[in-house]
């Protein structure tokens, strides 16, 4: 067994529950000899091991060497995984496979009507939870057996069979295209956050509009519906349309709304729904409505989260938590949220491992613009720092932009002078690099680079031009990309005012809620 792959026996272990663990070795004990049983007590000794060490291992098991102990490694993780598959067997997809291979059995033992009754159970199964790509196994399956046994079924049976079979297929086509648009989009997402310019707008547009799947004669599967709704959201999210982003997400959530079995069976894409839809109210300043659906979030996740797996906590974890994040910026409350992420801090070290680092670099980023706006620009550059040096440069370059721009900020009012100095040059550098210079980040840089000989009696004149200009350059939708991660407005105004930015913002979502 490959150094990868203990690693990842190593991971699997790790993630069993006590209930999990224990149904393991009652498994893996049976019809066994105290001889055959080696991989038990491996189990026992990666199970206490608080990081993976293979010295460990061969001073426990001396006589085994080389490809004896990577077979019994082997063995270990594959009984794991049947001991858990047995275990985990009561979703709709695993449940209607099991079907498949009794009817499959059956038929070998020469049983064909007791097989077909199988596959009737599977099909019924495969239609409820819309299991599609299932179904259509099951539909060639029963064309099988009719084409190769005298079922004595009746004249029709054929036909039902074809025209059923054409139009799964149908749909599966369908799906599969809407599920290639919507990877695609948030694919870009990932790389380079929202468009910043009109020709980003056109490139993207057409980029969209050339991939639409053309009309069906067959309505939208239920999966072909949410994957038309990703691929919608994903497109209006990153043309910065959040109006129309949140109309697609209220269809996504609503498609769930008339088949609700399916919030049990799909919960990560339901949570996801509904994640879509308060980033979208988020970026429309909605405060009302995102705390609605907020409440559904949470009330959602505290009635389920006991039958959820690992990887529906981690995402209720992250969904719930960047929405609380979020909603302090709508209420602007940062020094309440700044304090919170004291305590979040510790939440994340828990799913550390499981979290992907595009949802990493966003806790950071956010965690920074709320100590920013509570004052704490150490705190701020501490996060920063991290997005800034992580190695993923070519992930997330929105964030990777704006961090240094709020850096930059952060530096200018710690009074860095000399280090801003070099930083404003390596960040212009960066964003010429990524071909990120806008109207707005130009003006700041220019302002910055400035500020450093301008005594304290010209820094309010010039606060109020550098506001001026930024206002001018607001007024093309296609310039206002930098306010969706940086109100630096509210931060000139606050300098202007001579206030915290908290004040001023704050002021400015109280208004916007009476409003």
């Amino acid at each position: 067994m490959s150094n990868q792959l203990s690693y990842q026996l190593f991971e699997l272990i790790k993630t069993l529950s006590k209930s999990e663990k224990r149904y393991f070795k009652l498994y893996a004990k049976r019809n066994l000899t105290e001889k055959e049983l080696v991989f038990i007590q491996l189990f026992d000794v990666i199970d206490k091991m608080d990081q993976y060490e293979e010295k460990k291992i061969t001073q426990k098991f001396p006589t085994l060497q080389g490809s004896l102990i990577s077979n019994h490694k082997a063995n270990l993780y594959e009984k794991l995984l049947m001991s858990l598959r047995l275990l985990k067997h009561s979703t709709p997809g695993i449940r209607v496979k099991e079907l498949i291979s009794f009817s499959d059995v059956l038929l070998q033992k020469g049983l064909h009507f007791q097989s077909l009754n199988q596959l009737q159970k599977a099909k019924k199964l495969a239609g409820t939870y819309h299991l599609n790509i299932l179904k259509l196994e099951i539909i060639e399956f029963e064309k099988q057996i009719e084409a190769s046994y005298i079922t004595r079924s009746h004249q029709q049976r054929a036909k039902e069979l074809s025209d059923e079979s054409n139009q799964i297929r149908e749909l599966i086509k369908t799906e599969g295209k809407w599920s290639n648009l919507a990877l695609k989009m948030y694919d870009y997402y990932l790389k380079f956050g929202h468009i910043k310019n009109k020709n980003d707008l056109s490139q993207i547009t057409a980029f969209f509009e050339s991939r639409l799947p053309g009309e069906t004669v067959y309505e939208l599967s239920f999966y072909g519906k949410i994957y038309k709704s990703q691929s919608y959201v994903w497109f209006h999210y990153i043309t910065q349309n959040f109006v129309e982003c949140y109309k697609h997400s209220l269809n996504w959530i609503n498609t769930f709304n008339d088949v609700p079995a399916m919030k049990i069976n799909e919960v990560d894409l339901y949570m996801k729904g509904l994640h879509n839809c308060l980033s979208a109210l988020f970026y429309c300043d909605d405060a009302i409505r995102f705390k609605r659906n907020l409440e559904l979030l949470e009330k959602f996740i505290a009635n389920n989260q006991s039958s959820f797996n690992n990887n529906q906590k981690i995402l209720a974890f992250i969904y719930f938590e960047t929405a609380k994040l979020n909603l302090f910026f709508l209420e602007g409350k940062f020094t309440e949220g700044a304090k919170y992420t004291i305590e979040l801090a510790e939440k994340l070290k828990i799913y550390e491992k499981h979290i992907d680092i595009s949802r990493v670099l966003t806790f950071n980023y956010k965690i920074a613009c709320l100590k920013f706006g509570s004052d704490d620009y150490k705190g701020a550059i501490k996060h920063l720092n991290f997005i800034i040096n992580h190695p993923e440069l070519s992930l997330r370059e929105d964030i990777q932009s704006f961090a240094r721009i709020l850096n930059l900020i952060a530096h200018y009012e710690l009074g860095n002078d000399e280090l801003l100095e070099y930083q404003v040059k390596s960040t212009y550098k960066f964003l010429l690099k990524l071909e990120d210079m806008g109207k707005v980040q130009t003006a700041v840089f220019e302002f910055l680079k400035k500020s450093v000989d301008v005594n304290e009696e010209q820094l309010t004149p010039s606060f109020i031009e550098l506001k001026n200009k930024l206002d001018s350059i607001l007024e093309d939708e296609h310039e206002r990309r930098p306010t969706l991660y940086l109100d630096i407005i509210s931060w000139l105004e606050s300098k202007i005012n001579n206030c915290s930015v908290e004040q001023v913002i704050r002021q400015k979502k109280l208004a916007n809620m009476n409003k």
